[in-house]
């Protein structure tokens, strides 16, 4: 949970904690609430911090919860690739639904449909983190940070 500042001290002219307080957050030696992650997420105006903060607390941990940094490119793959396959899964499910029951039968392609559905969620909260990041960095092909055309 850095915000780019150069000190603590610094950090805390714009959050409603001491320099300590804050040091303490950052190594963990003091866990964060979530009304901490709030104030951080508002104050250093990173709405990242939140779905970061999602993903280290026991419930989000407890439910697979993650924030993982993917570079664009790969999170859009991942996610384009997943879809393709999603029919596949809907369909799949659709069939175990029929009948309104998860026999033992259906029960292995069921847990596969669920593990599907947690790798879709994942990948879709990477794009969701990229987008909630500060700036979008500049095209490095061009060099002039404009779109080619």
């Amino acid at each position: 949970m850095r915000a780019g500042f150069v000190s603590r001290g610094t950090a805390s002219t714009v959050v409603p904690y001491s320099p300590e307080t804050i040091g303490r957050h950052e190594r963990g030696d003091v866990e964060m609430e979530p009304e901490d992650a709030l104030v951080y997420a508002e104050c250093y105006q990173s709405p990242d911090i939140l779905p970061r903060y999602c993903a280290t607390c026991p419930v989000g941990r407890a439910i697979g919860r993650t924030a993982t940094d993917r570079p664009l490119a790969h999170a859009t793959l991942r996610v384009r690739r997943l879809i393709e396959d999603g029919q596949d899964v809907a369909d799949r499910l659709e069939e175990i639904a029929f009948d309104g029951v998860i026999d033992a039968s259906e029960r292995t392609d069921f847990m596969e449909a669920l593990d599907f559905l947690r790798k879709l969620e994942e990948s879709i909260n990477d794009i969701i983190l990229i987008g909630l990041g500060k700036e979008k960095a500049a095209p490095g092909a061009t060099g002039s940070g404009q779109a080619r055309k």
